[in-house]
């Protein structure tokens, strides 16, 4: 686990890099139909143009997601930049927030880095993960040959053939 002071982290300008293995985000396993792989994040600190402080989080990596139209497995390739407001706890309570186009975290001396790397993924996931259409494979792991004509399948075929 990897903990930062984030006023002062952004304040100075800091930045830290590194790979997170799948297995360690619990948070995330249930999105996923394996747990294979890592991600990597940069974290840079830095000041926006009101010279407030914000961290710049950037996730790549390749997620193994479940398509839900076929359940199979749908590679999902993550590329996240988002950048983050911080706000001191008083200033959290604030009106003002409301207003602001830019997302926000309450600063903190104990911040995990994991975590917020994870939050944003999660964040940034889909509802429903599918394949692109007419890509997803047919029935379970037959061969090409047996496979199985799903009652899905005739209706997509109905609605093709309608059109």
């Amino acid at each position: 686990m990897t903990v930062i002071d984030s006023l002062e982290f952004a304040q100075t300008g800091q930045s830290l890099r590194g790979d997170l293995p799948m297995p360690g985000l619990t948070r995330l396993r249930d999105s996923l139909a394996d747990v294979l792989g890592e991600i990597e994040f940069v974290v840079k600190g830095g000041l926006d143009a009101r010279q407030r402080p914000t961290l710049s989080v950037d996730v790549s990596g390749v997620l193994h997601l479940q398509c839900q139209r076929c359940l199979g497995v749908l590679d999902y390739p993550l590329r996240l930049s988002n950048t983050l407001l911080l706000v001191s706890p008083s200033g959290a309570a604030a009106d003002d927030l409301e207003a602001e186009d830019a997302e926000w975290i309450e600063a903190s001396t104990t911040l995990d880095v994991e975590r917020l790397v994870e939050d944003e993924i999660l964040l940034s996931l889909p509802y429903a993960p599918r394949h692109k259409e007419g890509t997803c494979r047919q029935g379970t792991d037959a061969a090409p040959g047996n496979a199985k004509v799903t009652a899905f399948a005739k209706l997509a075929a109905l609605k093709r053939n309608s059109n």
